[in-house]
């Protein structure tokens, strides 16, 4: 009996893992992490730069149909803010070009602006929409109006995207006057036609 229990006392002390072994497992899932963390990190900012190019094909695409529908005007407004870029579908403000600089500021500001995903930014050194001026530096607007046919009135163009921390493009293009969209990657979104 005493003999029992001095082998399980015995079992008892040599069962588990030295450390050793702990310090081995961890050095193995260290590494492997610092391996996979890069490449998740690719295919996160992949995700959300593809989410803003499909959103803004979508908003793009609404305001088209909209203008259709209800035989007015539309346009799709783009800007960047301090935390978000932001896009919002709306009628457009009658007689925009001949509104003083402040009538057009409070216009944009008052707008339902929704956000892109986070960490999505509208890179202004491809994006060729209009650009409208106001007097609040925060509010710099791109924009595509589309008529009550659903052709664009006015200047072709294109909203590009990218992240904080990947230098991949994705973009939208208005390419034709009767309202044609198409999306592009990378050089296709820095290229000078539409």
């Amino acid at each position: 009996m005493a003999m029992k229990r001095n082998r399980k006392q015995r079992d008892r002390y040599n069962s588990g893992f030295t450390l050793i072994e702990v310090l081995a497992v961890a050095l193995i899932v260290g590494i492997l992490s610092a391996i996979v963390a890069p490449s998740f990190l690719s295919v996160a900012n992949n995700q959300r730069i593809n989410s803003a190019q499909t959103q803004a094909f979508s908003s793009l695409r609404l305001a088209q149909s909209t203008a259709k529908k209800n035989k007015v005007t539309w346009q799709a407004s783009f800007r960047n803010t301090a935390t978000a870029a932001q896009y919002a579908v709306h009628p457009t403000l009658l007689n925009e070009d001949k509104k003083s600089v402040d009538e057009v500021t409070t216009f944009y500001k008052s707008l339902g602006w929704q956000d892109f995903a986070d960490g999505t930014q509208i890179d202004n050194s491809f994006t060729k929409f209009k650009k409208i001026t106001t007097t609040d530096a925060d509010v710099r607007v791109y924009r595509v109006q589309f008529k009550s046919d659903g052709t664009v009135n006015g200047q072709l163009g294109r909203i590009t995207f990218s992240t904080n921390n990947s230098k991949k493009l994705k973009c939208v293009y208005v390419s034709t006057l009767l309202g044609a969209l198409r999306a592009d990657e990378d050089d296709g979104c820095k290229a000078s036609q539409t």
